[in-house]
């Protein structure tokens, strides 16, 4: 077995240099992808983007993601495969938090601008209270009253608050920015989740993603003839399983060899 770095929970440049500072790792699977294809199945394409890769056979997509969390691999087949894009990997709930802490900064800001509390709060009422002095309710009503130059100031409170609530979720946003990685997004068809490769920085995404779309959806994703190596046996697979009865019987059969 060997050590692959980056299990980290952040992402990005950060969450790299943390993965190295911390020492943080985990053990990689060792086997080939040979050992995970079905009877008939063969490679035809295989992209590699830094410790990740994306493999395409004759009937699946396997994404091998051991930089990620979560699974380390995932399969899809073909005709699930909806598109490729770029795109980035990153802690969705940061942004899900950064998103609603900046909406309750906007409503307690936006309280604090457009309602007057002092216009509707009575805080003059208990200004002539000598007489309750005298008879011993001075202090109750002192108390009143800085209870009403409270309620009276909720406007200003509201202001405050609301402007560090939206400080808060600009910096949760400026982490989540920071820790992302860039990544090829395979989308799947129907409710299932979307396949995450991330992509190592110097690695051309663009070109990644292109190779992608050309064994998938180009004019030679029907034949295989994108790779002189496996085409032919991407065109046996393509046959039907009596074509590739016969060929085993002839001995041309034999994938894994």
């Amino acid at each position: 077995m060997t050590r692959s770095p980056g299990l980290g929970g952040m992402r990005g440049a950060l969450g790299r240099f943390a993965d190295r500072l911390f020492g943080r790792g985990g053990t990689r699977w060792a086997g080939s992808v040979e050992d995970l294809l079905f009877e008939g199945e063969s490679v035809r394409q295989e992209v590699a983007v830094g410790e990740d890769r994306v493999v395409v056979t004759s009937h699946r997509l396997l994404a091998f993601t051991p930089t990620r969390d979560g699974e380390n691999y995932r399969q899809v087949d073909l005709p699930n495969v909806a598109d490729v894009s770029a795109g980035h990997d990153g802690e969705r709930t940061l942004l899900l938090q950064a998103g609603r802490a900046f909406l309750y900064g906007a409503v307690l800001l936006a309280v604090g601008v457009f309602v007057d509390f002092g216009a509707f709060v009575p805080t003059d009422v208990f200004a002539n209270a000598s007489a309750a002095g005298r008879i011993g309710l001075g202090g109750v009503i002192g108390l009143v009253q800085r209870f009403l130059n409270l309620v009276a100031s909720l406007d200003e409170f509201a202001r405050i608050v609301g402007a560090l609530v939206v400080l808060f979720a600009v910096f949760v946003l400026a982490v989540y920015l920071l820790t992302r990685d860039r990544a090829v997004v395979v989308h799947v068809a129907g409710d299932a989740e979307d396949v995450v490769v991330p992509v190592d920085d110097g690695v051309n995404i663009d070109a990644a993603v292109a190779d992608l779309e050309r064994v998938l959806f180009g004019p030679d994703a029907e034949t295989g003839d994108d790779s002189p190596d496996v085409g032919t046996d991407a065109n046996e697979v393509g046959r039907g399983a009596n074509d590739h009865g016969a060929d085993a019987e002839s001995g041309s059969g034999d994938l894994f060899g």
